[in-house]
């Protein structure tokens, strides 16, 4: 079993509880969210999941890598090469902001 080497907490993702990162001794990197959808978000679809439906795709572009979602709180990405800790962290950190009403545009985009 892989230990934690490293853990990155995020904000700005959920005001109920934010998640991390724990980036692993076998190279793999552990997303862990306390709530999916964020708790401030209103539940919609089959799943619950609403817009967050296809969260994984959207981290694995994001990342550079494939995301395997685990379970409804924690996704895994099995071979995460130097900066997609990083990559990831911008990502779910931005990702409610990119999506508000009225929100600046991302300069980067």
């Amino acid at each position: 079993m892989a230990e934690v080497l490293q853990t990155v907490k995020l904000a700005g993702f959920d005001p109920g509880g934010e998640p991390s990162i724990r980036a692993m001794s076998d190279g793999s990197l552990e997303v862990w969210f306390a709530f999916m959808p964020p708790s401030d978000v209103e539940r919609s679809g089959g799943s619950g999941l609403g817009e967050y439906a296809a969260f994984d795709r959207e981290m694995a572009a994001a990342a550079g890598v494939p995301v395997v979602w685990e379970d409804r709180e924690f996704f895994r990405l099995e071979d995460a090469p130097p900066g997609t800790l990083e990559r990831v962290q911008a990502f779910v950190e931005g990702y409610r902001h990119r999506a508000e009403p009225g929100a600046a545009p991302d300069p980067a985009a």
